[in-house]
């Protein structure tokens, strides 16, 4: 018979099977979790306690030590239910719910084809950690709110190939994870019409950017193919359905229409930042880059357009970091030196309890202009330190770590390891790798660009000196350097609003050649190259 599983603290109850992992129950009551790992058991993320009930210990032994298994904590990917059971979930395993969003960056001026007094629409940003949508009056073309939430889809992995290997080894794992896309989007579309006391079934039509995987899931393809060579999707022109029959409840006859994909991993995100951005018009080289899990890359130059994904996974949003987390309260999100020492900023002031990707990036720079960190990533005291910066430096477990906060006791309170560094040379040399493969494809020197466009929510926490040092930008003018915000989300608002911007949109899939980075000679190579930090006399910064 089923077993009730209540959460804390949202106090929230539900009824699964024997057998049901703790992780399932949790998707089933709406409790987001970061799961890095996909829920194999690997990242030790989704740590819960018991709080009343019995669970087997088996499944986290390998992640937990035995005083924390004795005081009822757990994994809860590998969790089963076997009787009534309380659970708490800590602060640092929760997901975000609902937030604002970004959206600073470029504005453009957006054609507008009215529409019927009363009707609205929205635009979406299906992105694999963050969706994001805009609610707009298409009769008169007024943004009226904008809102974020994490993609519900984050309890089957943090990234687009955990989600595709979910597809592949569990038959139900589509119909959830379109379950669980259209879930996010009803619970932001019912912020949205709430916020600005309009009815959710005044919504008459919905433009979705996404990435391939994203936008197959939400449509109910099968993203199998995705995940090996040649990485075909199962369609590349816009496509336009009923929204109810997707499970959106909006109007019942309300249309939903998603971008067109260029191939492979470059998405319809990416012909939507083609779109906002208007990086075909630009009069001289340019690259446009989406620093993310998925980091795609367009390069513009004398009218010729090439797109390219690179796989530089979830470190860049704080997976597969050991203390790594989202930008959320107690997150360090910068990290700086003052003298010879480091210091940090901690959101909301409190105490430090991870840190997000933009500190990760700061730290790393940092440290290597205090020599603590060589050419190859290794991690070591610097020469000269004096006794308060050595302290910072210990070997935990075997492995080498630096402290970057304290608690209230004088104890680390966050490590950055020797792991984490390693974390971020494969993700930073994936991305400088797939840019400068484009550039060499195009015969374009990075010298000559005459604009980098920084894309995303991480872009925009960059600074730009620190992205050079370790490499993951190439050096240019920092005039050069322009931040455009949430582009994908631009290009969506610009689709809803008018049919002449959906028509350019598909023009541009058209106009993109799509390069193969994994069939490029010397890619691999390249990317063993840039895994390396740059010497200093490489890089000004």
């Amino acid at each position: 018979m089923p077993w009730p599983v209540t959460f804390f603290p949202s106090g929230r109850t539900v009824h699964v099977d024997p057998g049901t992992t703790v992780l399932k129950a949790a998707v089933e009551a709406d409790e987001l979790f970061e799961t890095p790992c996909g829920g194999h058991g690997t990242c030790g993320k989704c740590r819960v306690r018991l709080r009343a009930g019995q669970a087997p210990a088996a499944g986290s032994e390998a992640r937990l030590s035995r005083a924390e298994l004795d005081a009822g904590w757990r994994l809860a990917c590998s969790t089963p239910v076997t009787g009534p059971l309380e659970v708490e979930i800590p602060d640092a395993a929760l997901g975000t719910r609902m937030h604002a969003i970004l959206t600073s960056g470029a504005s453009v001026s957006m054609p507008h084809d009215p529409r019927p007094p009363g009707a609205f629409g929205v635009a979406f940003d299906l992105g694999t950690t963050t969706v994001a949508g805009t609610l707009f009056d298409l009769h008169t073309g007024r943004e009226l709110a904008t809102r974020a939430a994490m993609n519900r889809q984050i309890a089957r992995g943090d990234d687009v190939i955990s989600r595709i290997d979910a597809v592949r080894r569990d038959a139900q794992a589509l119909n959830d994870l379109q379950r669980l896309a259209t879930d996010t989007l009803n619970a932001i579309l019912l912020d949205l019409c709430q916020s600005c006391q309009v009815s959710v079934s005044a919504i008459r039509e919905m433009a979705v950017a996404g990435n391939t995987t994203m936008q197959h899931l939400l449509l109910g393809h099968d993203p199998s193919p995705l995940g090996e060579a040649p990485f075909t999707p199962a369609f590349t022109d816009a496509q336009t359905v009923s929204a109810a029959e997707l499970g959106i409840r909006v109007h019942p006859d309300a249309m939903l229409t998603v971008f067109p994909q260029i191939g492979g991993f470059v998405g319809g995100d990416t012909v939507s930042g083609l779109l906002a951005s208007q990086l075909d018009t630009l009069p001289y080289p340019a690259l446009l880059v989406d620093v993310g899990t998925n980091g795609e890359i367009v390069l513009q130059h004398e009218g010729r357009l090439c797109a390219a994904s690179t796989a530089a996974g979830p470190a860049f949003e704080g997976a597969r970091i050991r203390q790594g987390m989202r930008a959320a309260e107690g997150a360090i999100d910068a990290v700086w030196r003052e003298g010879n020492d480091l210091a940090c900023h901690v959101i909301g002031d409190g105490p430090a309890r991870g840190l997000c990707g933009s500190a990760l990036v700061d730290a790393v720079a940092e440290l290597l202009r205090l020599g603590a960190i060589d050419e190859t990533g290794a991690l070591c005291v610097p020469d000269g330190a004096t006794r308060d910066v050595a302290c910072r430096f210990q070997t935990v477990g075997g492995e080498a770590s630096v402290t970057l906060a304290w608690d209230a006791a004088g104890e680390p309170a966050v490590r950055l390891t020797q792991q984490d560094i390693r974390e971020l040379q494969l993700a930073s040399g994936a991305i400088r790798a797939g840019i400068e493969t484009l550039l060499r494809t195009a015969g374009v020197a990075a010298r000559s660009l005459g604009a980098l466009l920084l894309a995303g929510g991480f872009g925009n926490t960059l600074r730009i000196a620190n992205a050079m040092r370790i490499g993951l930008l190439p050096h240019a003018e920092e005039t050069a350097v322009r931040f455009i915000g949430n582009a994908s989300l631009a290009g969506a608002k610009q689709a809803l609003l008018a049919q002449t911007e959906r028509v350019r949109a598909q023009s541009l899939r058209d106009r993109t050649e799509h390069i193969d980075l994994s069939c490029q000679p010397g890619f691999s190579d390249c990317f063993m190259e840039h895994m390396l930090f740059p010497s200093e006399q490489g890089v000004s910064a």
